[in-house]
């Protein structure tokens, strides 16, 4: 075991265990896909040495947001599959995993989709996002980030239409758009989960963009210490 893979990718404390990037629990286990497709999405994942609080300790967290991505409309046939199974069964096991709000009959293209409106944890997803993308940084450049992470779920949408946070995410997906084509795209598992580190810009930020299911995107920002010096300086 190398010093780096000793220690917390998040908090730098005595590391005790490895976190899969991001939870293990949002890749199909081969048994719910067998027949369906021909293949492992469990292969080389990515795991990151952490402490007990920043694993164990969310172990919740972690089917929390399976159970709000996988479900999302509009993601792939795997997340669909995953739904219906994993999902499914840990949604019989703990009855309040997530709040239903409405169940609902959509239809696409002339078919039929049974769908659910859930009643979502704002901070619990942001604080899963933040421990994915920490962990990515940490094995991308073998070393903790200690600046301020900025979280952007673009997919999450106000109800209401023209709403400052829809143009916000709009604008974010417009800014990166052009830049982000010459990003390596990561991930072993893309049907599951990929991302795309950007450079790091003049003031000291860099950008992450996660995509999930094919359909749900992410976008991280790291501001490191030269960055939160210059944006002191202008307050």
């Amino acid at each position: 075991m190398s010093r780096i893979d000793k220690f917390c990718y998040w908090c730098g404390k005595p590391a005790t265990s490895k976190e899969h990037v991001p939870p293990k629990c949002l890749f199909p286990e081969e048994k719910d896909v067998r027949g369906i497709y021909d293949k492992t999405f469990r292969y080389r994942l990515i795991t990151v040495p952490s402490c007990d609080e920043h694993n164990l300790g969310k172990s919740h967290d972690d089917e929390y947001l399976m159970s709000c991505l996988a479900p999302y409309f509009g993601n792939n046939g795997v997340a669909f599959v995953h739904t219906q199974t994993k999902v499914r069964r840990a949604l019989e096991r703990k009855k309040d995993l997530q709040k239903m709000i409405e169940e609902k009959i959509v239809k696409v293209h002339d078919r039929y989709f049974p769908t659910l409106i859930i009643e979502v944890d704002n901070y619990r997803l942001l604080n899963s996002f933040e421990s994915i993308g920490r962990a990515l940084y940490f094995h991308k450049y073998n070393k903790q980030f200690t600046g301020i992470c900025k979280i952007i779920p673009v997919f999450i949408r106000d109800k209401e239409k023209n709403t400052e946070w829809n143009n916000f995410c709009d604008l974010c997906v417009k800014l990166t758009k052009s830049e982000r084509k010459s990003w390596a795209i990561n991930g072993d598992n893309p049907d599951i989960f990929k991302y795309q580190f950007g450079k790091e810009d003049k003031v000291g930020c860099q950008m992450l963009i996660m995509t999930f299911y094919n359909n749900l995107e992410v976008y991280m920002t790291f501001a490191n210490s030269k960055a939160i010096d210059i944006l002191k300086l202008k307050k």
